[in-house]
């Protein structure tokens, strides 16, 4: 089939339009899902690696927490300890053996031991005679904790079977350092020159034949306001090591790594790194130790991004001095963004199948489109190619035809009314040339009878057969300009007058048939054009509020859901403050009731601060009632026995007041611990009370901007909804005229094409018809002034133009109004007024 075919051509085109709108709307299905998908990885991997780090400070700061328990205790036990060797040291045992004093103390050290299962030893170190003075007398005495100085130096001990055993210390008082920088010496030293408490880790100590590394903490000793000695616990670090490994198998499965370091860069404990417990951290990962130090300045938990990890540090406050180690929990950021990144592959296989569905759909919707146009093309050429066929046979001469479609009231039947006078016009001149052949016979006949006359009138008919033939020549050429003016002869003048009115009613039908093809053709281009421009605005504008309405109904629906969870969130938040504030008053009560805790157990104190004086003064007064009934003799036996129930009641009452007394510190040192404890978390529970108010305030303007903005796009959605029906009935209408137009427009063509072979004059003008379908004018012998709108000769009204009508049809309001909402042909040009204004 040749592509010059009108119905190909109308195919063609429509299948031209169809994969070019298909093509824009999966090209933008495709950029859109892509810039989703895009969005959604960034905002997933956003979220994602800031609950990481939110999850890994949050579970450094809860490791650090059970580390600086576990110190702590160790630092309380030495305190306790502390305070309770002072007591002895300045108590009214003061008369007590040096022996029996140093027992008693071995004995409060080894309880200690064996009451702390998670110490490795405790110990104690005094100045030389500051004791007892009787350092002389346990020179070398290891089983006493005393080495060849004779200074009370015990170290209780416990071995790996529970065994605990008793040695001295050594390399108290050496300002040597370990390999690992740490001074041997510096648990005593540091406490000797006012350091304060102290805490020292990693120590590597060989301790009953195994070498392991210790955190030792050390108390100093004031007797008399001088620095007496110290005393202290130590525990082993592999439990540290073992809470680290126990944490690491617990998170992100196995996959993170835990790190402990001290102040100065010492590594306490590591999963990475076990091997080098107690050396540099700098020289194992020198990178992560520069982060580190800046971050340990902050004094406060925080995360880093190191290489291709995620790294949280937490401070562990050790003490009472200003003294801390660091908890480092790393993660790899691929094992952290493994949820993240899962989501991101299953939006990209998902936006893939939606892609190939949009293909596919765009590939099906093309082939419908191609099928629909190309049987609208073929009932529109149908009816054109008849026409055409119709009229080749009347331009051969065969005026038998039929010609079909005369009584359609459109374009076509013009065609076929014009065609039907160009057939009549055929037949007449076929009449007249049967009559001229007639005529031609009997003047031969004529001249056979009457040779004389016929040899006079020989040029006259010869002038007259020459006219004729010369005439018809260009008439069966197409040229109905031609006429017969050459002067004949009087007999012959009826022939030529029927000749020429024969050729002027058939140039007359054939110009009236060009006149409307020039009218019809400048008002379908007009049409045409028009109809193309507002077919692709409106299939776009169709295709846009199609997609705009899908998007705020998508948008609305979310805001109603965001609306509310922050309605809900704001009950939640107002309940939380309730509790919070409610928390803060028990806090507060908590806080009073501890300081009456304090304040009674001051006055408990000063009882029994009298008690111990009134033992004192009771075992003075039976000791000088034993003197005065031993000088009585046998009569004051029985009172010198009174006397020594009396003194050794005295005795014990001062024992159990010393006792009391030292419990009663203790006790007062950890309420004291506990009021500033419920003092902070009162504090930290107002802060709290305050933002979460603030929190509830936020969430409810949160939840009613939702609301409005919610019913605000309820509206619009309503409203773009109403503008997608009118305009895809718009854009069906406009379709519908857009095809017709076309479907005229070339059957005008193919009659423009039909008929170029006629000369014809047309207002005093000469027209030709080229095969461009562009007229050519030459003017007249006399040209006649032009009109707006070229008219046939025979005196017919100018014939306006389709589009300049409907125009003003539609300007006086008298355009015919439609009742549904696409037609076809040229009734679909025929629009209410509201409905262009609409449109």
């Amino acid at each position: 089939m040749r592509f010059r075919s009108v119905q190909t051509q109308i195919a063609a085109l429509c299948a031209s339009c169809a994969v070019a709108a298909i093509t824009v709307l999966v090209t933008i299905g495709i950029v859109s899902n892509s810039n989703t998908q895009s969005m959604t990885s960034d905002r997933v991997g956003a979220l994602v690696d800031d609950m990481t780090r939110q999850n890994l400070t949050h579970l450094a700061e809860i490791k650090s927490q059970t580390i600086q328990v576990s110190i702590n205790e160790a630092f309380d036990a030495a305190r306790t300890m502390a305070h309770s060797f002072e007591v002895l040291a300045t108590g009214p045992e003061n008369t007590a053996s040096g022996e029996n004093r140093r027992q008693t103390f071995n004995d409060i050290l080894k309880q200690v031991l064996i009451d702390n299962p998670a110490f490795n030893g405790t110990y104690s170190a005094w100045e030389p005679n500051a004791l007892d003075g009787r350092d002389r007398e346990f020179i070398n005495r290891a089983a006493a904790g005393s080495d060849a100085t004779g200074r009370f130096l015990p170290y209780w001990t416990r071995d790996p079977s529970g065994q605990i055993g008793i040695q001295p210390l050594v390399e108290y008082d050496s300002d040597a350092r370990h390999p690992n920088g740490v001074a041997k010496g510096g648990w005593y030293i540091g406490p000797k020159n006012g350091g304060g408490e102290s805490i020292l880790a990693p120590l590597p100590y060989i301790v009953q034949g195994r070498q392991v590394f210790l955190s030792t903490m050390s108390i100093p000793l004031t007797v008399d306001g001088r620095f007496a000695g110290v005393v202290g616990a130590d525990f082993d670090l592999a439990f540290i090591q073992r809470l680290a490994e126990e944490v690491q198998a617990s998170i992100y499965d196995g996959a993170a790594s835990i790190d402990i370091v001290t102040h100065d860069g010492l590594i306490i404990a590591s999963t990475r790194f076990p091997e080098a417990i107690g050396g540099s951290f700098g020289a194992v990962d020198a990178d992560l130790s520069e982060e580190l130090a800046s971050a340990a300045k902050s004094e406060s938990s925080t995360t880093v991004e190191h290489g291709e990890t995620i790294t949280a540090v937490a401070p562990v406050t050790l003490g009472r001095g200003d003294d801390t180690w660091s908890i480092v929990i790393g993660v790899p950021i691929e094992v952290a963004m493994a949820s993240a990144n899962d989501l991101a592959a299953d939006l990209d296989a998902r936006g893939n199948r939606d892609l190939l569905l949009q293909i596919g759909a765009g590939l099906l919707v093309g082939l419908l489109a191609l099928l629909a146009g190309w049987l609208a093309a073929r009932g529109i050429a149908n009816p054109i190619r008849r026409m055409t066929d119709v009229m080749s046979r009347l331009a051969s001469g065969d005026t038998s035809v039929t010609v079909p479609g005369a009584d359609r009231r459109d374009e076509i039947g013009e065609m076929a009314k014009a065609v039907e006078t160009f057939k009549t016009q055929g037949i007449e001149r076929e009449r007249l040339s049967a009559e001229a052949e007639t005529a031609r016979q009997n003047e031969t006949l004529a001249k056979e009878r009457q040779a004389a006359i016929e040899n006079a009138k020989a040029e006259d008919l010869r002038v007259l057969v020459t006219a004729v033939e010369s005439s018809f020549d260009r008439l069966s050429e197409g040229d109905l300009t031609i006429r017969m003016n050459q002067k004949l002869a009087p007999e012959f003048e009826p022939i030529r007058v029927k000749f020429n009115d024969s050729v002027s009613q058939l140039e007359e039908a054939i110009g009236g048939v060009v006149s409307s093809v020039q009218t019809i053709r400048t008002g379908l281009s007009e049409i045409g054009v028009a109809s193309n421009d507002l077919s692709q605005r409106t299939e776009q504008q169709a295709a846009s509020i199609e997609e705009t309405v899908a998007a705020l109904s998508e948008v609305s629906q979310a805001v109603a859901a965001t609306a509310e969870n922050a309605g809900k969130a704001r009950e939640t938040a107002r309940s939380a403050s309730a509790k919070a504030g409610e928390g803060g008053a028990i806090v507060g009560r908590a806080v009073s009731a501890m300081e009456e805790i304090e304040d009674s157990s001051q006055k408990i104190n000063d009882i029994i601060g009298v008690i111990d004086e009134i033992a004192f003064q009771t075992n003075l007064l039976a000791l000088n009632a034993g003197v005065e009934a031993a000088r009585a003799g046998e009569a004051g036996k029985g009172f010198a026995v009174v006397a020594q129930e009396v003194r050794e009641l005295a005795q014990r009452s001062a024992t159990a007041a010393k006792e009391i007394k030292d419990l009663i510190s203790t006790s007062r040192e950890k309420v004291g611990t506990g009021v500033e404890l419920v003092t902070a978390s009162g504090r930290s529970l107002e802060e709290i009370v305050a933002e979460v108010n603030t929190m509830a305030e936020v969430i409810s303007t949160i939840a009613a901007s939702a609301t409005e903005q919610a019913s605000s796009l309820r509206e619009v959605s309503s409203a773009a909804d109403q503008m997608d029906k009118v305009t895809q009935q718009n854009a069906a209408m406009v379709e519908e005229t857009t095809a017709a137009t076309k479907n005229v427009e070339a059957e005008t063509d193919m009659l423009a094409t039909s008929v170029e072979r006629f000369n014809v004059a047309k207002g005093g003008n000469r027209a030709s018809y080229s095969s461009k379908t562009q007229f050519s004018v030459r003017p007249a012998a006399n040209p006649a002034p032009k009109p707006a709108i070229a008219t046939a000769s025979t005196g017919q009204k100018p014939v306006a133009s389709p589009v300049h009508a409907m125009q003003d049809r539609l300007a006086k309001g008298t355009a015919p109004k439609r009742a549904a909402p696409a037609v076809s042909g040229a009734n679909a040009l025929a629009r209410k007024d509201e409905d262009w204004a609409e449109f």
